[in-house]
């Protein structure tokens, strides 16, 4: 698997995040909804890591 970048990681987020406001909105308390939030937190993490420093909210 290829290593992503910073950039890749942050426009990532972003996606995500924006997807998981409309989840939130529109399929609350679903499976779906959960995934989303798992993601969020395996990205930031991975971006805190890139970047080693500690995981912004």
């Amino acid at each position: 698997m290829a290593k992503r970048t910073q950039v890749a990681l942050q426009k990532q987020l972003t996606r995500e995040l924006r997807h998981s406001a409309w989840l939130t909105k529109n399929l609350a308390k679903t499976q779906q909804q959960r995934q989303s939030q798992r993601r969020v937190l395996v990205i930031r993490s991975a971006l805190a890591i890139k970047l080693g420093r500690a995981v912004e909210q």
